[in-house]
């Protein structure tokens, strides 16, 4: 498991109007998390779930759940996210999986992951 930080463009999926966000990529992460505020105020973004989630120092949380476009580089993708505490925005593996990209946390970046099919 590694961390870096990346660039990212969050939006709406109706609108592809980016917010710009300095993200952690944390591969150890599961879903995406953005600040409740930016999704909800910024965005126009409303959760469609509530769920708990395990987080980090193994206590539980409950949060929303929903969908926002995320890019990266060039490419746009629609990828579930979390509405999370203020000052906290991760990129986690279900997006990076979305993409197509894993982390290389030697040279802190994100890199084409090997395409394979069943």
């Amino acid at each position: 498991m590694g961390t870096f930080n990346t660039q990212i463009g969050v939006g709406n999926p109706a609108h592809r109007e980016y917010q710009w966000v300095d993200a952690l990529v944390d591969t150890g992460a599961t879903y995406s998390m953005m600040p409740a505020s930016l999704l909800e105020q910024l965005l126009h973004l409303s959760p469609e779930d509530e769920e708990v989630f395990t987080l980090a120092d193994g206590s539980e949380q409950r949060y929303g759940l929903g969908q926002a476009s995320l890019k990266i580089g060039e490419r746009e993708r629609t990828s579930p996210v979390i509405f999370g505490p203020e000052d906290l925005y991760l990129l986690g593996a279900t997006s990076l999986q979305t993409f197509g990209l894993i982390a290389d946390t030697t040279n802190h970046r994100l890199v084409p992951a090997p395409r394979l099919t069943l």
